[in-house]
């Protein structure tokens, strides 16, 4: 599991007002929150260090060594929430979860569909209908991603998150009867019209259209 680091300040005021002067500083307006902590605590980040962390994370469940000026320890903490702005893209603000290393927590991680299903030879189609996994397991224990082989896969089956052999120390939470992957006979093609076809549809359409009108008249 991936860990970085970041730094971060304490900011003791709030609101619209302040929160632009910092983003005009550099600066992202950030929030931590956690058990141990009453309420929640106001932060700011460096943009530039935040935009290169995010960038080496690619976006996965990554585990934050906080670091907060003041404080004699870091937090572990795991992003919550990124909020964008709609046109720019930047970011406009950031939720911290603080984690405690020896209790679980429930994160998503991404589901790869791996391997050849048996069904593709028969013509099958595979559709994936579940992309992300929820699951609980300790902070250490979080994998990038997890496989899903379809090799054995034929026409009209199905893999279901029940069917998963999860590794140690994970367990998957929710709906255990979701559909992951199935393999789907191919849908009927449908032959083109002809020329004769599609001017017979327009002849009985004009048709229908003068009935009407022919009704509304009388």
């Amino acid at each position: 599991m991936e860990q970085i680091n970041l730094s971060a300040q304490p900011r003791n005021e709030i609101g619209k007002g302040h929160a632009g002067r910092i983003r005009a500083a550099g600066s992202v307006p950030a929030i931590l929150y956690g058990a141990s902590i009453k309420g929640a605590i106001a932060l700011k980040l460096n943009g530039k260090e935040l935009d290169k962390v995010l960038h080496t994370a690619a976006g996965g469940n990554v585990l934050v060594n906080l670091s907060i000026e003041g404080d004699k320890k870091a937090r572990m903490a795991m992003f919550k929430e990124l909020t964008r702005h709609p046109l720019k893209g930047s970011i406009e603000h950031v939720d911290l979860m603080e984690i405690l290393m020896d209790h679980m927590i429930v994160v998503e991680v991404p589901l790869h569909v791996i391997g050849k299903a048996a069904g593709l030879a028969y013509g099958g189609i595979v559709t994936q209908e579940l992309r992300r996994l929820k699951i609980e397991c300790l902070p250490t224990r979080i994998p990038d991603s997890i496989d899903v082989d379809v090799t054995p896969l034929n026409v009209g089956f199905s893999i279901h998150v029940k069917d998963l052999v999860l590794a140690e120390g994970l367990k998957a939470v929710g709906d255990l009867d979701s559909t992951i992957v199935s393999v789907v006979a191919p849908t009927a093609e449908v032959a083109p019209k002809t020329a004769e076809e599609v001017q017979a549809e327009l002849a009985k359409s004009f048709e229908e259209k003068e009935e009407a009108g022919k009704k509304e008249e009388e």
